[in-house]
This record gives structure tokens, C-alpha cells and sequence, in this order.
């Protein structure tokens, strides 16, 4: 009876601890503010923010692909989206949508830019846009 007992408590608290350990996996939560500091700063930073579709772009074509462009207004600030049609699906954004973006912000003068919004390539960390809870990566 005490080993069933011992047993069942080993159970327990192996799935406790696993339920806890699971909390901590998901999407990293927006830090808005965390783009406020690097646009002041004027660095690079891998960013995670919230905002609302000011401007859908026409797609460009660079030398790593098409991409999907948009302008997101952040915290009072206004930040252009890059996302990699050859690496990610579309996200159908549209003027007024609230989207989170993760990926990696460059402050480039005139046009702060968030980019990496698609799966890890192997040289950096993935991203994504989230629209009405769709993951686009």
C-alpha cells in the first residue's frame, strides 16, 4: 500500500513539474517599451511588439526574396515590417489589424525596420507575426 501511495505521489509531482516547465515555453509576451529603448538608443534588438497596421506597403523584391511590407505604429512610433515571402507565408494584414511581431529590429535612419519575422534560418534567432491568433513563420 505505501509504495502505490509513493508511487502515485511520484506521479503527481513528475506531471507538476512538467506542467511548470511547460508554462515557460509559448510566444515571448509584447515589451513594447523594449523598441522605445532601441530606437533612443539607436541599436539592433531583438524585439516582440504590438501594434496597429498604419500603412500596407507593395511587396519588394531584394536579394533574399519578396517581401511582405507594412508599417506598425508602436508605441507613438511608426516602424516598417519586412517579412520574407521565400521563408514565411503571407500574413493577410490589413489597415487598423492589431498584430504582435517578433523579430529582430535595425534603426535605420528614416526607415526603423523589424525584420527576421520568419523560421530560424540557422544564423539567427526565428520570428514571426501573429494576426487574430495565426502564427505566420
Amino acid at each position: 500500500m505505501q509504495t502505490a501511495l509513493g508511487s502515485r505521489l511520484a506521479a503527481i509531482s513528475g506531471l507538476l513539474l512538467l506542467a511548470w516547465m511547460l508554462v515557460g515555453c509559448g510566444d515571448p509576451k509584447p515589451n513594447n517599451d523594449a523598441l522605445v529603448a532601441a530606437v533612443a538608443a539607436g541599436r539592433p534588438a531583438e524585439v516582440t511588439v504590438q501594434g496597429h497596421v498604419v500603412q500596407v506597403l507593395p511587396d519588394a523584391q531584394g536579394p533574399e526574396g519578396r517581401h511582405e511590407r507594412f508599417r506598425l505604429q508602436v508605441a507613438g512610433r511608426v516602424v516598417e515590417v519586412d517579412h520574407n515571402l521565400t521563408l514565411a507565408p503571407r500574413a493577410p494584414v490589413v489597415v487598423g489589424a492589431t498584430v504582435i511581431v517578433h523579430g529582430q529590429f535595425e534603426p535605420d535612419p528614416g526607415r526603423p525596420v523589424i525584420h527576421y519575422t520568419h523560421h530560424s534560418t540557422g544564423t539567427h534567432e526565428g520570428g514571426w507575426i501573429k494576426l487574430n491568433g495565426r502564427r505566420y513563420s
